[in-house]
């Protein structure tokens, strides 16, 4: 047998292993439509407003517990006493309360809460704190620049004067 009439044999033995790209193509391209089909019949045209109103709420919870931790950070911040009064407000809260905000978290973010999660209790005075506030707040008068009226090349030179004379080389 001659290697002329052996290539319809290698060919057909080719395709047996490797398969035909011919058809390998046509499959992929059938589960791709049927991929973009399912995507069409779940969020196509054929939604209610039920259906979108219901698609609104479930993407709140993330944005709401972000933008609230980031609030209480700027409370923190800005006004200390209205923190600490609600941080001792949330430490009435029951411990199974906080077991059900610890499935909720998880359920959303995906996290792995502490075993101590709510466990925490801070021990501040609201009335010392009011009184360490207002205390700290005196203004005091801020002294006079002593550069004031100078010119940029003044301020420079009366900053970095040096006596070039009694330099050591």
């Amino acid at each position: 047998m001659s290697w002329i009439t052996a290539l319809p044999l290698i060919g057909d033995l080719y395709r047996i292993v490797f398969g035909s790209e011919l058809k390998r193509d046509e499959y992929q391209a059938d589960a791709r439509n049927s991929v973009y089909q399912q995507f069409a019949n779940e969020f196509g045209h054929g939604q209610t407003w039920w259906d979108s109103f219901i698609d609104g709420i479930n993407r709140l919870p993330r944005p709401f517990m972000t933008f609230g931790t980031i609030y209480l950070f700027w409370l923190c911040w800005t006004d200390p006493v209205a923190f600490v009064e609600g941080a001792q407000a949330l430490q009435a809260m029951p411990k199974e309360g906080w077991y059900i905000l610890g499935a909720i978290v998880t359920f959303w973010f995906a996290a792995k809460l502490p075993k101590d999660f709510g466990k925490y209790k801070a021990k501040i005075d609201v009335a010392d704190l009011k009184k360490t506030l207002k205390k700290d707040r005196v203004v005091t008068k801020v002294k006079d620049d002593p550069q004031e009226g100078l010119s940029w090349g003044e301020r420079v030179e009366k900053r970095y004067k040096t006596d070039w004379d009694n330099l050591n080389d």
